[in-house]
């Protein structure tokens, strides 16, 4: 019993000094951004970085389907893990930021469920600005089935007598209550397509910290893009046909997704579909059997990933009438139609990532912008 009360204490003590040097580390910032959301969350921690880059000296955090680390000096690295990834993490990059001398600190939330976004925000990040870019479909097992509970889960991360942006209206409206209870103003940053949303977000908090219009602008080019943002490749089929595939696989979410699928298709007549599929994220599978693939009924589906007799199953019921099962992306590649629109979707993880690293390599002239379409995975 003694050893066991010596134990107790001995913890005791090390969460409280943890917590200490915490807040200490947290107190030498100019200001601490958390960046939470559905979709766009690493994009606008990026442009919000590039853009604070021209006043202070940043570091930044961002999750998606590579962790990685911006420093003050701007130089990017992946985060190095020993196992699973765990918000107990952001203690150990809040203290790096404060010895390499950040003036701002930029955390991509690492939560979904909402208990633990609760302790993010109040425990460990307690940040004075807090964007939270949209309330969508995703996440449904832990969050919630509906855009409400959803919203309620998000707004774990409102920060007590701090500020909120969103470009979200929906979003803002699900917020106020939320906001008034913790005396915390909510600025709403409206603009048309989620890459305009991302922009709006990052150039309200960015004027809030002193930064002109003119420094703003001048910081868009500089944005380095993500793995696995949205892309355009000519492709030959086996017949040596070229057609023209598109990388949404890290927009994830159904109303994304299909935003981003009309912004690309212009007027192409012969739409096809890859959906990758992950056997830990069932939800997706049944969110865009509701919400994505009831407004593509007529077009050819491909099915990859392990476990795809599932989302056959529920595509089906959507009323997808062409369903393909592939083993392997470069299945599916030989069959698409001369002149076609292959849109990868779904997930990223997985054979998703595969066949984009192969198209990297293979591609490199091929660029993107985060600041013109890019999405991320969570």
């Amino acid at each position: 019993m003694y050893v066991f009360i010596c134990l107790f204490a001995v913890v005791l003590c090390y969460f409280y000094i943890e917590n200490r040097i915490n807040r200490a580390c947290l107190a030498s910032f100019r200001a601490v951004i958390h960046v939470n959301g559905i979709r766009g969350k690493t994009s606008t921690c990026r442009l919000i970085d590039a853009a604070l880059r021209t006043r202070y000296r940043v570091f930044t955090k961002t999750t998606g389907t590579d962790a990685m680390i911006i420093d003050v000096n701007g130089h990017e690295s992946p985060v190095r893990r020993l196992g699973p990834a765990n918000i107990h993490e952001q203690l150990r990059i809040i203290r790096r930021a404060r010895r390499e001398g950040a003036q701002i600190l930029i955390l991509e939330c690492m939560a979904v469920n909402p208990e633990l976004q609760k302790i993010a925000q109040e425990q460990i990040v307690r940040s004075d600005i807090t964007v939270i870019t949209n309330v969508r479909y995703d996440h449904v097992f832990e969050m919630g089935d509906s855009l409400e509970e959803i919203a309620a889960s998000l707004s774990s991360t409102i920060p007590e007598n701090g500020t909120l942006y969103t470009a979200d209206p929906l979003a803002a409206s699900l917020f106020e209550d939320a906001c008034q209870k913790k005396n915390c103003r909510l600025a709403l940053c409206p603009a048309t397509g989620t890459s305009s949303e991302n922009i709006g977000v990052a150039r309200a908090v960015s004027a809030l910290l002193g930064v002109t219009e003119e420094e703003f602008q001048k910081s868009l080019p500089t944005v380095k893009e993500d793995f696995g943002i949205r892309k355009r490749y000519s492709m030959e089929n086996g017949r040596h046909e070229v057609f023209h595939f598109v990388n949404l696989f890290s927009a994830n979410d159904p109303q994304s997704t299909k935003n981003n699928v009309e912004d690309e298709r212009n007027g192409c007549a012969e739409l096809c579909f890859l959906y990758n599929h992950r056997e830990d994220r069932p939800d997706r599978a049944l969110l865009f059997a509701r919400h994505f693939f009831p407004h593509y009924r007529d077009h050819t589906v491909y099915l990859t990933g392990a476990g795809a007799a599932l989302p056959k199953r529920l595509f089906a019921r959507a009323g997808v009438a062409d369903l393909r099962v592939v083993r392997d992306y470069r299945d599916c590649l030989k069959q698409i139609p001369s002149g076609a629109l292959l849109v990868g979707i779904g997930n990223i993880k997985g054979a998703g990532y595969r066949m984009i690293k192969e198209l990297e390599e293979e591609h490199p002239e091929i660029t993107g912008s985060v600041a013109k379409g890019g999405l991320r995975d969570e």
